[in-house]
């Protein structure tokens, strides 16, 4: 007869993705993964398939709950204040010195594991598809410029979220990104 499993599954994965996110891939050891995530080795094999299965599972972890907050500002979002808004709770609580640990894997994985990357694909996708629609719904309202592409706008912002996060994980501070986009995006008047 099997033994029931002793852990809870969605706990060990929330706990390995804050180790994943502290050490990277490549850096985290399964002996500390294992102590802090509470399984064992051969549970960690045998429900996860390994280290790399779990890091998968971590993956998707972030970004259905760490990162959902701040694309829920970028979905709901009309206007350069609500965009202005996101940059600056990015600023205040989301780019600490762990940075984004979707960008830390592609900074450390490259596109070198399709299972990554397709989870990392998915994850720019729909930013650029949240960036986009703000910015073109802001347009509408008068708030952001009428002769910009959203698209590449979006691309643009995608762009920067990711540059700031490499910043903050490497220890700089980061600009006033918010302003900045205020300045690029806001209507000229006068």
């Amino acid at each position: 007869m099997a033994r029931p499993i002793a852990y809870d599954r969605a706990r060990v994965i929330e706990l390995a993705a804050l180790q994943f996110w502290e050490d990277g891939f490549g850096d985290c050891n399964v002996d500390d993964l294992t102590r802090r995530a509470g399984v064992n080795r051969h549970s960690l094999y045998a429900a996860f398939g390994g280290k790399a299965g779990l890091y998968l599972d971590a993956l998707d972890f972030y970004v259905a709950t760490i990162a959902a907050p701040y694309l829920a500002i970028l979905e709901g979002g009309d206007d350069l204040d609500d965009l202005a808004h996101f940059f600056a709770t990015v600023a205040r609580d989301g780019f600490d010195a762990r940075g984004c640990l979707v960008t830390n894997s592609v900074v450390e994985l490259g596109r070198s594991d399709a299972k990554v990357a397709a989870i990392v694909d998915r994850y720019y996708a729909r930013y650029v598809a949240a960036f986009a629609g703000l910015v073109a719904r802001a347009q509408v309202g008068g708030s952001i410029r009428a002769d910009l592409d959203p698209d590449a706008v979006a691309g643009w912002l995608l762009v920067t979220t990711q540059g700031v996060s490499v910043a903050a994980r490497l220890g700089a501070p980061g600009p006033d990104v918010a302003e900045i986009v205020r300045q690029a995006l806001a209507p000229q008047h006068g």
